[in-house]
């Protein structure tokens, strides 16, 4: 992946997630919004995980080159 590419992705992962986490303080706590913003927080935090997993995995090969 070209280390560009990985930034603007891990950017908007974490504007994604910081977006969620403030949504999640204000819609209540027993409405389908809820449910929905709580998926998509796990959905991030997962995408971000496999990113950074993806680019220190890339790293290491080039090193071991």
């Amino acid at each position: 992946m070209n280390p560009e590419i990985g930034r603007i992705a891990l950017n908007i992962g974490i504007l994604v997630l910081l977006l969620s986490i403030f949504s999640l303080m204000i819609v209540k706590r027993d409405s389908a919004e809820f449910i929905v913003d709580v998926i998509v927080i796990i959905i991030t935090i997962t995408f971000i995980v496999l990113l950074v997993y993806d680019v220190k995995r890339q790293v290491k090969e080039e090193l071991l080159r």
